[in-house]
């Protein structure tokens, strides 16, 4: 029979070992070895940025609103549906063009600064497809 301090001490160690599984940010690496299925979750960071990318992204669709510019709506639009966003309905005065070149240029920054990899890759792609679009303006 296992002495109570036996007991303690393996709780604790087990208690160590999952606190080390999450700080090193490898606790879905060993839920996937033993064969289970993590359930991901957002990082505040990425979510936060996802806030401060949809608002920009919103500004930049008012302005191609303002210029009447459909192709540009239209990759706005379905930019903001694949983030999960209603696209807005305003529209906004300024220069299309640079507003795209700002805004891809701020998507490059986003990317770099997202924590989840397939975040940043969206970022990444919105980025290009900004890019492009100045050709539209």
């Amino acid at each position: 029979m296992s002495s109570r301090r036996v007991v303690i001490a393996a709780a604790g160690g087990a208690a160590v070992g999952l606190a080390g599984l999450f700080v090193t940010d490898t606790f879905d690496d060993a839920l996937r070895a033993v064969g289970a299925t993590p359930k991901p979750l957002p990082r505040p960071e990425d979510t936060s940025l996802m806030r401060a990318v949809i608002e920009d992204q919103q500004r930049v669709l008012a302005v191609a609103r303002g210029a009447a510019n459909e192709p540009a709506v239209t990759l706005l639009s379905a930019q903001l549906e694949q983030l999960g966003a209603t696209p807005g309905t305003e529209t906004g005065a300024g220069d299309l063009a640079a507003a795209l070149r700002t805004a891809s240029r701020h998507r490059a920054i986003d990317a770099r600064a997202a924590i989840a990899p397939e975040f940043a890759q969206v970022l990444a792609a919105m980025s290009a497809g900004l890019a492009q679009a100045v050709t539209l303006t």
